[in-house]
């Protein structure tokens, strides 16, 4: 099972890219996952997904069709996971890093592997099953 940052689907669902590259390897990780049904969504991802994809101005149709797609891939975030991230900000004081460090304690708590383009997960490497895409 796969979970990727918002910075692997914004590359594989949004027009309005900057890395041809990125959009290549994320469209063909997204297929495979949505292909072998091994994808997971976070509600945190949809919202990052949102937010990002407005920012980028993409249409918002399409921001609205795309996040009711991957809503089908939802899994629920856990109180576990909560304390869990609680728990990993306290030894780390990484509170710059909280959205990332919530994204580890889901795909920690759901056994998925993490897929990312973004160097800032590089700190976290230790507490989690991580694919970095650079």
């Amino acid at each position: 099972m796969v979970y990727f940052d918002t910075n692997v689907l914004i590359y594989a669902f949004s027009k309005n890219i900057d890395d041809e590259r990125q959009k290549d390897i994320s469209v063909k990780l997204v297929g495979e996952a949505i292909e072998n049904e091994t994808l997971v969504i976070s509600e945190l991802i949809l919202c990052e997904f949102a937010f990002i994809s407005n920012k980028l101005k993409e249409n918002k149709n399409e921001i609205d069709d795309n996040l009711e797609f991957l809503s089908e891939y939802l899994k629920p975030t856990d109180e576990t996971i909560h304390k869990r991230m609680l728990e990993i900000l306290k030894k780390t004081s990484l509170y710059i890093s909280s959205f990332d460090i919530h994204h580890l304690a889901f795909s920690e708590f759901y056994n998925l592997e993490l897929i990312t383009f973004d160097k800032g997960f590089k700190k976290l490497k230790i507490y989690l099953i991580l694919r970095l895409l650079f």
